[in-house]
C-alpha cells in the first residue's frame, strides 16, 4: 500500500533527555514501532490516536457517508460544485485515479495498519485494559475492512459465490514501515475472506467492549456494527439479534431517542442517542458532509450538493423530519449537516429499531419487540400516526426517511437490489476502482470489472 505508514503523531510519544545542557531530540518523522509501542500507555495513545485517523475526512469524517449518498442518489441528491472527482461518484463515471476514491483507500489501510500494531503489542499493555485496548483495536479494524469491501468488492456478497467474488488484500499482522515493502505486495482476498474477518473482529469487539464508553467504541455500537454487517450479507436472522442485543444494552445504560429529531443533529458533544460518532470542534476533527451540504451562510461552501423536490415531497407535510431541510440558493439543503464543526453521525440508536423491525417482519418473529412497536416508536418522533400491521415496502420506506443522508444509501439500495439512476444495484459502475496509484505500487491487485 503505497500510503500506509504509521499514523501516531500523538504529544508525548518523543522523548527528550538532556546533554550538555542541549536537547536531544528523536526525530518524531523517524519514530520506530518498538518505540511507539514500548509501553502500556502509549500503546494507549496509539489506540486514541486510530480513532483520530478512523474521524479523517477520507473516512468517518465524512467522506464514506456522502460518497454513498452520491452514489445512490436516484434522483434525490444533485452535485453542483466545481470539483470534478465527486461528480464523477454522482453520475456512476468514477476514474481510476478518483482523489477521493484513493484517499479512502489509504486512509481505510492507514487504520487497519495501526490496528494491527496495537494488537501485536497488546502485551506490554496493563492486565486490567488490556480485553478493552484489544476490543477497540479489532472495532476500529472492521470498521475500515467493511468500508473497503463495500465500496471496493468486487460485487456485494450476495450477488454471487462469495468464496470466489474478489475482495480487499487482507492485513491482519505487523508490518515494516516501508509502505513499498514487499510485504504489502498481496493479491486480492475473496470478498467471503474479508466478511468474516471483520465479522470475528465486531463480535470480538462486541463481547469485550464496555457497555459505556465516553464517545469512543462501546457494546452497543458493535453488536449495530454487526447488525449492518448481516444486513449486507441477507442474514436476518443475525441482523435482528444484533440490533436486539444492541438496543438491550444500550437502553439498560442510558441510551435513548431524543425527544425532537431536529435535536439529534448539529451537536458539538453525543447525545443519549448517539451510539458512535466522530467527534469535531473548532481545533479538532472534520464534518466534510457539512462542508458539501450545507451552504456559505454556515461557513461551507456554497452548497455543492442539493436535495430535490422528489426527495423532499416523501415527507408529508405533519412529518417534522421534513422540517429540518432549509431552502437556501433555488434548493433544499440537507438541515443534519447544516452547522460547522459539530459532530459527525456514525451510528444511532434510531437505527437499531428500524433493523430489528424489518428482520422482525421479514421473518415473521417477535423478537425484543414487534415490528409495529418498533417502526411507531420512530414515526411517533416524526409526529406520525402509528402503523397497524406494517408492510414491509412501509418499514423500508421509514428507514430511508429516517436515516436520509447519514450513508447508509448506497448500501440499502444494493442489498434492496434497486435500480439507481438506471444502474442496476450489480452493475460494474456501482462499485469503485482499485486505485490508480495503488495498483502502480502492487501490480498484483486485480482491477474491478469494467474498469
Amino acid at each position: 500500500m503505497k500510503k500506509i505508514l504509521i499514523f501516531i503523531a500523538l504529544a508525548g510519544l518523543v522523548s527528550m533527555t538532556g546533554c550538555d545542557k542541549k536537547l536531544d531530540l528523536k526525530n518524531p518523522q523517524g519514530i520506530g514501532a518498538a518505540d511507539a509501542f514500548s509501553t502500556s500507555d502509549k500503546v494507549k495513545k496509539v489506540l486514541v490516536g486510530n480513532y483520530a485517523a478512523l474521524g479523517t475526512g477520507s473516512m468517518f469524517g465524512g467522506d464514506v457517508l456522502w460518497m454513498s449518498e452520491l452514489m445512490a442518489s436516484g434522483g434525490d441528491l444533485t452535485w453542483v460544485g466545481t470539483f470534478p472527482d465527486p461528480r464523477q461518484i454522482w453520475g456512476k463515471t468514477i476514474q481510476t485515479n478518483n482523489a477521493y476514491v484513493a484517499a479512502t483507500y489509504s486512509a481505510a489501510y492507514r487504520v487497519i495498519f495501526n490496528s494491527n500494531n496495537i494488537l501485536a503489542n497488546i502485551g506490554v499493555v496493563a492486565a486490567a485494559d488490556k480485553a478493552k485496548v484489544t476490543a477497540e483495536a479489532k472495532f476500529q479494524r472492521a470498521m475500515a475492512y467493511f468500508e473497503l469491501i463495500k465500496y471496493f468488492g468486487e460485487k456485494p456478497y450476495f450477488a454471487g459465490n462469495a468464496a470466489t467474488l474478489k475482495g480487499v488484500p487482507l492485513i491482519t499482522a505487523p508490518g515494516p514501515t516501508a509502505p513499498q515493502d514487499e510485504f504489502y505486495q498481496l493479491p486480492r482476498s475473496t470478498v467471503e475472506a474479508v466478511y468474516q474477518q471483520i465479522i470475528a473482529d465486531f463480535t470480538a469487539a462486541e463481547t469485550d467492549l464496555p457497555a459505556k464508553n465516553g464517545f469512543y467504541a462501546n457494546k452497543a455500537s458493535a453488536a449495530l456494527a454487526l447488525a449492518r454487517v448481516y444486513l449486507q450479507q441477507d442474514k436476518f436472522a443475525e441482523a435482528r439479534d444484533a440490533a436486539n442485543r444492541c438496543i438491550t444494552v444500550a437502553s439498560a445504560n442510558g441510551f435513548s431517542l431524543v425527544t425532537s429529531y431536529a435535536n439529534a443533529f448539529n451537536n458539538s458533544a453525543n447525545t443519549t442517542e448517539d451510539l458512535f460518532a466522530m467527534q469535531v470542534t473548532d481545533q479538532a476533527g472534520t464534518n466534510s458532509c457539512f462542508t458539501f451540504f450545507s451552504t456559505d451562510t454556515y461557513g461551507a461552501r456554497d452548497g455543492d450538493i442539493e436535495v430535490t423536490d422528489a426527495h423532499y415531497n416523501k415527507y408529508s407535510a405533519t412529518d417534522t423530519r421534513r422540517a429540518l431541510f432549509f431552502h437556501e440558493y433555488g434548493a433544499w439543503r440537507c438541515g443534519k449537516w447544516r452547522d460547522i464543526y459539530k459532530n459527525v453521525k456514525v451510528m444511532r440508536l434510531a437505527e437499531a429499531y428500524l433493523t430489528r423491525a424489518e428482520c422482525n417482519l421479514r421473518l415473521s418473529t417477535a423478537i425484543g419487540a414487534t415490528a409495529d412497536a418498533d417502526v411507531n416508536r420512530i414515526r411517533s418522533r416524526a409526529g406520525l400516526l402509528p402503523l397497524v400491521g406494517a408492510t414491509l415496502q412501509q418499514i423500508l420506506d421509514e428507514r430511508e426517511l429516517e436515516l436520509a443522508f447519514e450513508g447508509q444509501g448506497l448500501w440499502d439500495a444494493k442489498r434492496l437490489r434497486l435500480t439507481v439512476d438506471g444502474k442496476p444495484w450489480n452493475d460494474n459502475k456501482m462499485t469503485f476502482p482499485i486505485p490508480l496509484r495503488e495498483r502502480n505500487v502492487n501490480p498484483g491487485l486485480e482491477q474491478n470489472p469494467g474498469y
